[in-house]
């Protein structure tokens, strides 16, 4: 049930992001994940930032989960560096540009990540 919630959570921000997106100004909003596995953050991840993510098979073995509040005004650069730094902080999975149109998604077991 939980998970069912952050996932309709997580199309609910996806959506209002996405009716901004043209817009520059920044969307005003609440994102709460509280304990959504790595899987749910990406995936919006790869919605809000437009780009095809290229990820390592390490990173579906990562069990952490992450927890992140935002609310309020930010611009779609600011959500999705927040969303990077939750899963390096909490995940050790690291977001790398490849190029315009992909980003490489790793897991880094020697990172220190916090609960």
């Amino acid at each position: 049930m939980k998970r069912t919630f952050a996932l309709l959570l997580a199309i609910c921000f996806v959506t209002l992001c996405s009716l901004s997106a043209d817009n520059p100004k920044a969307a005003t909003f609440i994102m709460d994940y509280e304990g959504a596995p790595p899987s749910l953050v990406l995936s919006t991840y790869e919605k809000l930032s437009g780009l095809e993510l290229i990820i390592d098979s390490h990173v579906k073995t990562v069990s952490s989960l992450i927890k992140l509040r935002i609310e309020g005004s930010r611009s779609k650069e600011e959500l999705l560096k927040l969303l990077r730094e939750a899963l390096l902080n909490q995940a050790g999975i690291v977001i790398t540009r490849l190029d315009d149109k992909r980003e490489s998604v790793t897991f880094n077991d020697a990172l220190p990540v916090t609960k």
